[in-house]
């Protein structure tokens, strides 16, 4: 955990104690007790653990096994240690995390704007896609493309008509969902293995020798990227913003990481169980796709169905809430970069807004767009690098932001905290680095 020297129970402070304490307008007053854990953190889960987690835990499975799950332990630390930055960061000042970046430097919110226009291009039609490439596979007669669109727009829609309750709702359903389902596979494929201490000895932990690259893929695979920026609106949609909420918050966001551990454990089991000695591999959506028939052959037609139906909610989910979190990002960096002041951020980034309203629409146009048209490898490149750049420059806005002497201490980064985004800002910026030449390379 993160070391502060809050009590999560303290009072909130009087108006006078400075900014955290202001709670936005119109925001509900957050539920105390079991329902409280029940909020962002989930949200988050869901809108994180996409089909990426699936590919990279599954590859990882097929050439080692277990062996891999301390990277993403790490993976899920650090992840955790970002969006308890991003959460405490909001309630040590009452601004959203655009707004605070730009006093960390003045060019960051014009970054993040052309980072999530980028994303936005191409983010549904990705996702639309690999979530039609599910039900086609389930369903051969359902034609592709079309039903990619038809998936853009309901997961549009229900971000567009929906006010946070229902979407926090809708999310906690989606990941509950699929991670009981792919519970289920993981405990069908224990139960049916040939070889059972064999399959758990690969647990023993191991370092690739010159697969540097898996291990990385692996440790920034694991949860989310414009997710953990998106954290501190769900926080605030919620009402979570004076310190009496910073254990529940802290708790939150543990039990995001929490699931979204156990789901990758599971599929890491699932991989294992099928890919691990055989030589086969998982190469994106088509090869999970492909990996639907031999789970079946091996657990039977109901696995196969419920493998591709979780398939299914992983990726709607992840494209339900990448929708919401981008038009937060974007209604918020155009706000920030129009100097509206954070007394009018209600009507300029809440979700019935008429910014965030635009930007859904934004991301549901060129859901349809790019799906019909394609998606070309510059995009895809681009698009890939773009996000790769995301969480080096969070971990080290929040260093700066978090470490000012004008932060409560209650707020302030600790050791351990600063250990952590640190270790994020050079982890991370040594995958975007990666990912850079990669996609230079590939252009």
């Amino acid at each position: 955990m993160v070391d502060v020297t809050a009590t999560p129970g303290s009072p909130p402070r009087s108006p006078a104690a400075g900014p955290a304490d202001s709670v936005p307008t119109g925001r509900a007053v957050a539920p105390r007790g079991r329902q409280a854990l029940l909020g962002p953190g989930l949200v988050l889960a869901a809108a994180s653990v996409g089909a990426g987690d699936m590919v990279t835990s599954l590859a990882g499975a097929a050439g080692y096994g277990m062996a891999l799950m301390w990277a993403i332990v790490i993976g899920v630390v650090l992840k955790y240690a970002l969006t308890e930055a991003v959460g405490r960061l909001y309630m040590a000042t009452g601004q959203t995390v655009i707004r605070s970046m730009r006093e960390a430097a003045r060019w960051l919110p014009w970054a993040f704007i052309a980072f999530v226009l980028v994303i936005g291009l191409l983010y549904g039609a990705a996702l639309g896609s690999v979530a039609s490439l599910a039900l086609t596979t389930l369903f051969p007669a359902l034609p592709l493309r079309p039903v990619a669109v038809v998936i853009a727009l309901v997961s549009a829609a229900i971000v567009y008509v929906g006010r946070y309750t229902l979407f926090e709702r809708v999310m906690s359903f989606f990941m509950l969902a699929k991670f009981l389902g792919m519970a289920v596979l993981a405990v069908a494929t224990l139960a049916r293995a040939d070889d059972l201490p064999g399959l758990l000895g690969t647990l023993r932990p191991r370092l690739p020798e010159g697969d540097v690259l898996t291990v990385l893929a692996l440790i920034g695979g694991v949860g989310g990227t414009a997710g953990i920026a998106s954290y501190s609106y769900w926080v605030r949609e919620k009402g979570w913003a004076d310190r009496s909420r910073l254990g529940v918050m802290r708790a939150d966001s543990a039990l995001s990481y929490t699931v979204t551990f156990l789901f990758v454990l599971c599929t890491t089991v699932v991989g294992t169980g099928l890919l691990y000695g055989t030589g086969g591999s998982i190469t994106g959506g088509e090869g999970l796709a492909a990996l639907a028939d031999p789970l079946g052959a091996d657990l039977g037609s109901v696995a196969r169905v419920l493998f591709l139906g979780t398939f299914f909610l992983v990726t709607l989910s992840a494209l339900v809430g990448g929708f919401n979190g981008l038009s937060h990002l974007l209604a918020d960096a155009l706000r920030t970069l129009r100097g509206v002041p954070d007394a009018e951020a209600e009507r300029h980034i809440a979700q019935h807004s008429r910014p965030f309203r635009l930007f859904v629409l934004y991301c549901a146009v060129t859901a349809v767009v790019v799906t019909f048209l394609g998606r070309p490898v510059p995009l895809v490149l681009t698009y890939a690098a773009v996000g790769s750049l995301i969480l080096p420059l969070l971990s080290g806005a929040l260093l700066v932001l978090l470490n000012r002497r004008g932060v409560d201490p209650a707020y302030r980064n600790g050791i351990t905290s600063n250990v952590l985004l640190g270790g994020s800002f050079v982890l991370f910026g040594l995958l975007a680095v990666v990912q850079l030449k990669d996609s230079l390379g590939g252009a």
